[in-house]
């Protein structure tokens, strides 16, 4: 997996699940206060634990979840978050 920069990050806005859970994201230095966490499904596996776990850690950084919802044909599920803090 390959790091995400924090400039990549602050343009995109969007940053995957996996990559968040196996430290290849820094958000210390991310200037907004709220972003998109994605994650994608594959042959008998959701992609809703993989982003809730996602959620969950943040959420022991000042992250809040607003919402989830599934964009397109369902196979990515998207979780938006603010930073309270």
């Amino acid at each position: 997996m390959a790091f995400v920069s924090p400039q990549q990050l602050a343009q995109t806005l969007v940053v995957r699940a996996d990559s968040l859970l196996q430290g290849a994201v820094d958000l210390r230095a991310y200037p907004h206060r709220h972003l998109a966490l994605v994650a994608s499904s594959g042959f008998m596996r959701s992609a809703v634990p993989q982003l809730m776990q996602a959620v969950e850690h943040l959420s022991n950084y000042g992250w809040e979840l607003v919402t989830v919802t599934a964009v397109g044909d369902g196979h990515n599920v998207y979780a938006f978050m603010r930073r309270t803090t």
